[in-house]
């Protein structure tokens, strides 16, 4: 469970890449998020780029990967 938001935050790598945030989720502080963890919306799938915990909850800043991104799911 989360509630997601539209978000915009610029994370910038010291290889020249910039990767803009469009969503960010809370999620309860139980929660089991891991950075660089991916999480599926819906049809999209994003990548967690940074987990914030706070005192009952954590933000996850999420990127949208791309379209044709292929998720496999372990059963």
């Amino acid at each position: 469970m989360a509630d997601v938001q539209p978000y915009r935050k610029s994370f910038s790598f010291e290889d020249g890449y910039i990767l803009e945030t469009t969503y960010r989720a809370f999620c309860p502080l139980e929660s089991l998020w891991q950075s660089n963890s991916y999480v599926r919306i819906g049809k999209d799938v994003f990548i967690i780029l940074d987990i914030k915990e706070w005192s009952d909850y954590v933000e996850l800043y999420l990127y949208r990967c791309k379209p044709d991104f292929a998720l496999e799911v372990e059963e």
